[in-house]
């Protein structure tokens, strides 16, 4: 089990690492906040393989985590790999985490579970993206379950499969090849349309609405969530063409700011 924990919110957070498939290397990190990498140990993920990945930021403290490179899920010739991470963020802390690619490969089979508590006046900031296949194959298998919680109480919860056959249904990825999320969670962000990507008649979501705006038929999705959070989402048939990178870049720059 890889684990990163982090406590204490003096300028130097005191870090613990763990090492397993994956290594975490403590950065060079501004006062206050701790910076960890995320790097694969070896070929990742094979089938087999469970990846485990347990955070913990300790009341009041700070963690950025960085992927080093996206992963890559080969064909497991019928055997899954797994996927499985933790996170916990204590009353008032910070995590940032800006996930590289999953690419499920064609062949493989992948089981991914992500468990994430964030407490009273926790902050959470989280891009998730799944791609399905490498250029000129079919795509993989994976399901996706995602369960979040704020202050004990459910905000979040996703089941999501995804294969060969939802890649071409219209009511779930209509030809697309990539889902790309990005999640608030323990505060809400203003900006909830990319700039530039507003289609006519489209609006963003006011502050305190649960709902839903989509800025065009191929643009992104924001949601304002019941609980305290949004919620980002577009599909795309190749990763570099989302456009969610801007809805992270103004969340991000919200978040930094509300810290300082």
């Amino acid at each position: 089990m890889t684990q990163v924990h982090v406590a204490g919110c003096g300028a130097r957070p005191r870090v613990r690492l763990r090492g397993g498939l994956l290594s975490p290397r403590l950065l060079r990190s501004p006062a206050g906040t701790a910076r960890v990498a995320l790097v694969a140990t070896g070929a990742t993920l094979l089938g087999g393989d469970r990846v485990s990945l347990d955070l913990r930021v300790g009341d009041g403290a700070t963690l950025e985590l960085v992927d080093v490179a996206g992963t890559v899920a080969y064909d497991g010739r019928g055997a899954p790999a797994h996927w499985d991470v933790s996170v916990a963020v204590g009353a008032g802390s910070t995590l940032v985490w800006h996930g590289e690619p999953l690419v499920v490969a064609e062949g493989a089979r992948v089981e991914r579970t992500m468990h994430v508590q964030v407490e009273q006046a926790g902050r959470l900031l989280l891009r998730d993206r799944v791609a399905l296949g490498r250029t000129g194959e079919r795509p993989g298998e994976i399901d996706c379950r995602t369960r979040m919680t704020l202050a004990g109480q459910p905000a979040l919860v996703e089941d999501l499969t995804l294969d060969a056959e939802s890649c071409l249904l219209p009511g779930m990825l209509a030809g697309a090849r990539v889902v790309d999320t990005v999640t608030a969670l323990g505060w809400r962000p203003a900006q909830t349309v990319p700039a530039g990507a507003t289609a006519p008649g489209a609006t963003a979501l006011g502050p305190n609405t649960p709902g839903a705006t989509a800025p065009g038929p191929a643009g992104p999705a924001c949601f304002s969530l019941a609980a305290t959070g949004a919620y980002a989402r577009e599909l795309v048939g190749q990763a570099h063409r989302s456009r969610l990178s801007g809805i992270w870049d103004a969340w991000r720059g919200e978040l930094r700011a509300a810290g300082d």
